[in-house]
């Protein structure tokens, strides 16, 4: 399942990288987080993504050690998921 042009937008706007893959899972480093060059020079957020094969929504997790993960999701229209279809993934670390 490819994603749709406002998911990649989304992908890359979170995580500073365009999504080439066609995998519907994987984590990387990223030092550009929230495409964001200043991030460049601190240590590098971790980013993980799933993309649900039944429904095309892209479920990802924005993690640095310093502070709490942030999750994010939308479905292939660009709306964003509810909480609960979020933390089937992911869990929130108060």
């Amino acid at each position: 399942m490819a994603l749709s042009e406002i998911q990649k937008q989304k992908f890359l706007e979170i995580s500073g990288t365009e999504y080439t893959e066609s995998e519907l899972k994987g984590q990387f480093q990223t030092q550009r987080a929230y495409n964001d060059k200043e991030w460049e020079k601190y240590s590098p957020w971790f980013f993980t993504f799933v993309i649900e094969p039944e429904t095309g929504n892209l479920i990802c997790e924005l993690e640095h050690r310093m502070t709490n993960n942030r999750i994010f999701g939308w479905d292939i229209k660009g709306k964003e998921l509810s909480d609960e279809v979020k933390e089937k993934y992911f869990k929130p670390h108060w």
